[in-house]
């Protein structure tokens, strides 16, 4: 059976009629709608056609009809519209993706955070990591007589900030040196090949301070080892219960029982991932069965060629493709140009303190 042009533009029209009321649809709706100059009788036969070749589903004797998973997968692929973005909207999500300077996990999760509350729907992120964070450089900054941070970043350019909290107060002249000597030991291995020798060695030139480099050790094995490790996060998980799909205690539980196993999701995203272009997983596309009714949808977004993050959208199956698609696309865009703007800073400004420009 052809999927011919009217089938087409019957399909279109029902998916959109789903999205906006969540209601099964019927011929006599689609019939009243002004472009489609057709009779009930007419669309109902060709609502029928559509069932059988897949696309449309009718829950019930006498109900209306539904989109299947390919019904969603043919409109998303080729009869969906792009939404062009109101001027309004286009300024609220610059202000939403603009970021103060402060460490990358930070900055994404704000980001995701105001793009859940713009869209109204749970936002996943996985930030960039690299393969195996290497060590480049290591400061040690006394904040007061009670506080020192410390301050690591990889190879790739990732910065990760750690608070120390001191049982006793050091010098500035203390802290430089800790400096020196943790580079001197430490710059240019990964977190596996920082061993007992690598400790000592710095502890014979620290002295009596072994508290304090215990303490910073931690924390350089900490700072490396979330470099290291992909990270995944789920915001506005709440903005689900808007949605009529959500009103079973079960299936929300279920819902939960998905986005809490977090080595699993991260699994899933990290197998679907872009590397260029927003991705779109539908119903049964999604390997977890309790995300069968549910769509997810992913796009990239980068702080350099070589470190990738991901962000998406998790929601029913009807949600508002074209404007989500185009929201997401939009916000990555911009993510990716403060990124790359405050990564590139980071970058040089590092490059300065040890002396290589």
């Amino acid at each position: 059976m052809a999927l011919d042009d009217r089938k087409r533009m019957i399909l279109q029209a029902i998916v959109e009629d789903y999205i906006n009321t969540a209601e099964p649809v019927g011929s006599r709706n689609i019939s009243k709608k002004s472009d489609i100059n057709l009779s009930a009788a007419t669309i109902r036969n060709e609502m029928g056609d559509l069932e059988e070749m897949g696309l449309l589903i009718q829950p019930h004797t006498s109900a209306g009809r539904v989109p299947s998973t390919g019904g969603y997968r043919l409109y998303v692929d080729s009869l969906m519209e792009k939404y062009e973005m109101t001027a309004a909207e286009i300024e609220e999500y610059k202000l939403a993706t603009e970021a103060k300077q402060q460490e990358l996990d930070k900055i994404v999760k704000d980001v995701a955070a105001a793009f859940s509350g713009i869209t109204g729907l749970p936002v996943i992120g996985v930030l960039p990591s690299t393969e195996a964070g290497v060590v480049k450089n290591i400061k040690l900054v006394k904040i007061d007589s009670d506080t020192a941070m410390l301050i690591v970043s990889d190879k790739s350019g990732i910065i990760k900030n750690k608070l120390l909290k001191l049982k006793h107060d050091i010098s500035d002249d203390f802290a430089d040196q800790v400096t020196k000597i943790l580079n001197e030991s430490l710059s240019g291995l990964t977190i596996s090949q920082i061993n007992l020798s690598n400790i000592m060695e710095v502890q014979s030139v620290i002295g009596k301070n072994f508290e304090i480099l215990a303490s910073v050790m931690e924390l350089v094995h900490q700072a490396v080892s979330e470099i290291d490790r992909k990270q995944i996060f789920v915001d506005g998980v709440s903005n689900i219960f808007r949605f009529p799909e959500y009103t079973n205690v079960e299936k929300v539980k279920e819902l939960f029982g998905v986005i809490e196993d977090k080595d699993n999701l991260l699994k899933i995203i990290t197998e679907a991932a872009p590397n260029t272009q927003t991705k779109v997983l539908i119903g049964d596309e999604i390997p977890i069965t309790e995300l069968k009714n549910n769509s997810i949808i992913l796009a990239p977004y980068r702080l350099s060629e070589t470190l990738t993050g991901v962000l998406g959208v998790l929601g029913p199956a009807r949600m508002d493709y074209s404007k989500v698609i185009s929201a997401l696309e939009f916000f990555t865009q911009q993510l990716s140009m403060t990124l790359s703007k405050d990564f590139g800073e980071k970058k040089r400004q590092l490059l300065i303190e040890k002396g290589d420009e």
